[in-house]
């Protein structure tokens, strides 16, 4: 009796233990912003239609990291922001990193950079972001 408790309490706690995690990535090109004041929206950055993540409705996120690149120096005042669809958003303090401010959602969801020079007028030159990427951990 003891060996079938044994059993049954293995069987029910190792789905938790030996849950499968995984990771996708996306990168693409970035935007250019022209003025200050104006928040302007990076492409989305997306898990492929084949990625396994993409069959496992219940993945949720344990991290995400992230790299964009600019063309030039970075201006004064420059914001960026990481979101999801979900519409959860992390401000990020440099160019790359990690971060656990989506843990727990879904990790299918879309990724977004989003960038905004402090100010108003035009930006000279205009700030080019080169390239962006996204590594999602999920579990």
């Amino acid at each position: 009796m003891n060996k079938v408790c044994a059993g049954l309490l293995i069987g029910c706690c190792s789905t938790s233990v030996f849950a499968a995690s995984g990771s996708w990535s996306d990168s693409g090109q970035g935007v250019t912003l022209q003025n200050r004041g104006v928040m302007h929206s990076a492409p989305a950055l997306n898990p492929s239609s084949g990625s396994p993540v993409m069959q496992t409705p219940s993945a949720t996120i344990e991290s995400v990291s992230w790299n964009y690149r600019l063309f030039g120096p970075q201006p004064a005042g420059l914001q960026v922001r990481l979101c999801n669809t979900n519409n959860r958003c992390a401000q990020l303090d440099a160019a790359s990193g990690s971060t656990r401010a989506f843990y727990g959602q879904s990790a299918q969801a879309p990724f977004r950079l989003v960038f905004y020079v402090e100010g108003k007028g035009r930006l000279n030159p205009p700030l080019r972001i080169v390239s962006q990427q996204v590594m999602v951990n999920y579990r």
